[in-house]
């Protein structure tokens, strides 16, 4: 998947380092690093609705604001699309639950992954366990 973050709920993008892995983890979470002296959830893509395992190592991990990193195989750079690039997400597609949007640029689709949606759904996962 291609992802968009907004910078505004970003706080910064650190080298990917070892996640511990939680025994009895909650769905949606895979382990936590070691983020400026206190422990960060990492995401588990394979948990979310609509995802698979990534393939691929991850380089890099996006932390969120909302205290939340998200493990990244790749980094493109930054984009500002125009607002005609912008579409609401598919009501019949799982990844509803997470994504803001989906922006189709230069014959690329690009999902915006919304933390408030992802937090939140997150939280639905812990509850259904």
């Amino acid at each position: 998947m291609d992802l968009l973050l907004s910078t505004l709920d970003l706080r910064e993008v650190v080298a990917s380092t070892p996640i511990a892995p939680l025994p009895g983890r909650p769905r949606g979470i895979y382990g936590v690093v070691i983020y400026q002296g206190e422990f960060l959830p990492v995401l588990a893509w394979k948990d979310l609705p609509g995802c698979q395992t990534p393939p691929g190592k991850p380089m890099a991990m996006a932390v969120l604001r909302p205290r939340l990193g998200l493990p990244l195989e790749r980094m493109i750079g930054t984009i500002s699309p125009p607002p005609e690039a912008w579409q609401d997400v598919d009501p019949g597609d799982a990844r509803e639950r997470w994504l803001g949007g989906v922006c189709r640029v230069e014959g690329q689709t690009l999902l915006l992954v919304d933390p408030d949606r992802l937090i939140a759904l997150l939280h639905r996962l812990r509850e259904e366990r």
